[in-house]
């Protein structure tokens, strides 16, 4: 699962004056690796910088290593994306080449991936950081994120319900609205797999309801949005949001271009900061919540402009094309 974006042709010369130091998972520069590194005279792979910020993604040993050979500049290419992607990145690249991260650096890692995404799933999280998912499910529930998120994005970069019950109630759904539906696009539609798609049929023909009493949770969820899901649907919003973005990522025309790219970094950033937001609420000081408040509000007024135009445009597009 990648939701990175970089330019991993153009290769130039940095100053590294002007870098500043990694937002790294290292906990400290390891003093031996960049000798070693300097004493090689082999060419050092460019190393990753975030253009918006100047700041090393991953290199750090590599740029102390040029400091000891005393150069000025660096090979050096572009990462572009938010902080929150260049700090997981740093954690993959880390774990994939160079010096390994020592477990407790791997874990305090992952606890900062679980907060920027807790909607990724564990196998994900744990293919970055190179940790078990066991582990990584472990972290989630001690972190008390677990099943706060009504659906998961696995390594594919598809969106899934993030319970066998929230896909058996949407693969119900899916059968209510289409009876005549394959197991397997029952399947493909609610995140789960064929076997668990025949044996919701199943118990919907039989009059019984579609999550066995051993999953449910007490409280009855209602189900996660499908893809071909219309506004109107009593899904929860979070769940649409995610499975919608998780669509557009998959669109050439978005995703191959640098303003598509630019879109789907900006409505990634919204979805997510919204959650960040109501976290937060309570930590506004007494005398700057109205401030903050009406600077929220003022934002919600101009995204709601904003979509409002996109539906105009649609709907005059619509009608030239009819």
């Amino acid at each position: 699962m990648s939701v990175l974006f970089q330019n991993q042709e153009t290769v130039f010369q940095v100053e590294i004056g002007v870098l500043r130091p990694a937002d790294s998972p290292r906990f400290a520069i390891d003093l031996e690796h960049v000798k070693r590194l300097a004493e090689n005279e082999a060419e050092l792979p460019p190393i990753l910088v975030h253009r918006e910020t100047m700041r090393v993604v991953d290199g750090m040993h590599r740029v102390h290593a040029m400091i000891l050979r005393n150069q000025r500049t660096l090979a050096a290419q572009w990462f572009e994306g938010d902080e929150r992607d260049a700090f997981t990145h740093a954690v993959e690249a880390n774990a994939r080449h160079g010096l390994p991260l020592s477990r407790e650096e791997r874990r305090e890692a992952v606890l900062r991936i679980l907060q920027y995404h807790p909607e990724w799933s564990d196998r994900s999280i744990a293919k970055l950081s190179g940790l078990s998912a066991k582990y990584v499910a472990a972290m989630r529930r001690q972190a008390g994120d677990e099943g706060t998120q009504p659906v998961r994005i696995g390594i594919d970069g598809r969106a899934r319900p993030s319970s066998t019950a929230a896909g058996r109630l949407t693969a119900a759904e899916v059968i209510r609205q289409n009876p005549n539906a394959s197991l397997r696009e029952i399947a493909r539609q609610s995140g789960i797999s064929t076997g668990t798609a025949r044996d919701v049929r199943r118990r919907l023909a039989n009059g019984q309801e579609p999550v066995p009493e051993k999953h449910r949770t007490g409280s009855r969820p209602e189900p996660t949005s499908i893809s071909s899901a219309v506004p109107n649907q009593s899904a929860p919003d979070l769940a649409r949001r995610v499975i919608l973005l998780d669509r557009l990522c998959k669109d050439p025309s978005l995703r191959l271009t640098e303003n598509g790219r630019f879109i789907l970094r900006q409505l990634r950033k919204q979805l997510y900061d919204v959650r960040d937001w109501k976290r937060l609420a309570y930590t506004v000081p007494k005398h700057d919540r109205n401030a903050v408040a009406e600077i929220l509000s003022g934002c919600a007024d101009d995204l709601v402009e904003v979509a409002q135009e996109l539906r105009r445009i649609d709907k005059a597009d619509g009608v030239r094309a009819g």
